[in-house]
């Protein structure tokens, strides 16, 4: 820890700047960080400080009991950034706005993980887990106290800190307030902003390793998987499109492929496997992989031979199926090395001639995340963490899974089938959001739907 101090006295004011202590603190090697003998009191409820450094910027270690938090707090006048020593540490964020105060955007960092806190923002931190946090905190200009902070809560209280506060916290005595106001604003959590999607994005920094967002993709789809053919249903742009994708899928078959042997991959509970047969008229044996056991006893009840299983471990004949689905779901492959390989297993398992089909969402789309993955990967420098261009973990607003999704780049689709030793026959853009389920001409709009063929 000394020495990590010592290299932060040498930058002196005139070099520090958000560019380049953001910089700094994301090249810091943890392993020559010896935060134990540092550490705060643990309080009882709230989180706890030290203050290590005030010159030339304040450097503060904080501990964070299971399930605490900051207050929400508005950063005025200095500027900084939070690197996360153990566990897991959330920053949530907000707009004050016409007496509203509104929920925008939520990041998790892990250990190893960087948030920014830009001059400005109006957030809290949190510890959601049932483990302890520990966050190395780097602040400019050093606070000297705590006087004129500005913090909200979620029942509407508006409160002013003055000299004697000592952490960002409504649980302190009255004596620490400067001034203290109930029912001055409306709390908009994210869940209750209008015309909201259901799903929300919650980047993951650094990003987490592939098994193990191979076990939040099964946990998202387990804990969705009796309601999830309902909001398929429901959700008409997401109906509109499944069906137009099932469309073109059951007029390959009746035209052209007419199978006998069928694969899907991530068959889900085989309600498209059975919408595809019926709009079709072809009835071939279909066997299905998905991850969720829950998902795949549906599908049998439909008369998918489904495996639980990841698509990597699932025990298939080779060159036995005469073509192959992977829908909804190959944005979900955790990186590019997982694509290839996993393109590769369905090359093999098709016979000579055997045609791919699956949809991906496009990085372009207007109407989509794409845009603001993009936009995430270089604010966020995700670049550093892991991330390929166009990763994206989010959440289901209400519920308590977070899963994964690749955003692709038509030229990234063409590489990757071409690599797995397939030809691509078309990449078709199927409107999602906007104009749902409409075949567009744009490259800017809609989903990718795409054949390949071995």
């Amino acid at each position: 820890m000394e020495e990590l101090l010592e290299k932060l006295r040498k930058f002196g004011k005139k070099n520090l700047s958000f560019e380049g202590l953001g910089e700094f603190v994301r090249r810091i090697d943890l392993s020559k960080v010896d935060h134990v003998p540092y550490l705060p009191k643990a309080e009882s409820e709230g989180y706890s400080r030290n203050i290590l450094m005030m010159e030339p910027l304040e450097c503060v270690l904080l501990y964070w009991p299971a399930g605490s938090s900051s207050a929400i707090h508005w950063h005025k006048g200095f500027w900084g950034y939070v690197l996360v020593l153990e566990g897991q540490c959330d920053n949530v964020e907000f707009k004050y706005e016409k007496d509203q105060l509104i929920e925008t955007n939520l990041i998790m960092a892990t250990t190893g993980g960087v948030l920014s806190e830009p001059d400005g923002v109006t957030h809290k931190l949190v510890n959601a887990t049932d483990k302890p946090a520990v966050t190395l905190h780097f602040y400019y200009p050093a606070l000297q106290d705590m006087d004129g902070m500005v913090m909200y809560n979620e029942e509407g209280t508006k409160a002013i800190l003055n000299e004697k506060a000592l952490t960002a916290s409504f649980d302190q005595s009255k004596e620490h307030f400067g001034a203290y106001q109930k029912n001055s604003f409306k709390y908009v959590s994210f869940s209750e902003r209008k015309g909201e999607r259901s799903h929300r994005i919650v980047p993951i920094i650094p990003k987490p390793k592939s098994d193990l967002i191979q076990e939040m993709l099964g946990a998202y789809y387990s804990e969705q998987a009796s309601v999830y053919d309902m909001f398929d249903l429901r959700d008409s742009s997401r109906k509109n499109y499944v069906e137009r994708i099932d469309e073109l899928i059951a007029i390959e078959w009746k035209d052209l492929i007419r199978p006998q042997k069928v694969l899907m991959v991530a068959c889900g509970t085989g309600r498209r496997a059975e919408q595809i047969r019926n709009m079709s008229g072809i009835d071939p044996q279909i066997t299905g992989v998905d991850m969720s056991a829950e998902m795949c006893d549906i599908a049998r009840s439909r008369r998918v031979d489904a495996i639980a299983s990841n698509w990597e471990d699932a025990d298939i004949p080779d060159d036995h199926f005469d073509t192959a689905t992977f829908l909804y779901a190959f944005g979900h492959v955790p990186n590019r090395a997982a694509r290839k390989k996993a393109l590769e297993k369905v090359y093999n398992k098709l016979k000579p001639g055997g045609s791919l089909f699956f949809d991906v969402f496009n990085a372009m789309d207007i109407n989509e995340w794409g845009p603001n993955a993009l936009e995430n990967y270089f604010r966020n420098h995700l670049y550093e963490f892991g991330y390929e261009r166009g990763d994206v973990f989010y959440k289901k607003v209400g519920g308590n899974t977070i899963a994964y999704l690749h955003y692709f780049y038509q030229d990234e689709i063409h590489e990757l089938l071409n690599d797995a030793g397939f030809r691509v026959e078309y990449i078709k853009h199927v409107g999602y959001v906007h104009r749902s389920g409409e075949l567009l001409a744009s490259a800017n709009e809609g989903s990718l739907f795409i054949k390949a063929t071995k």
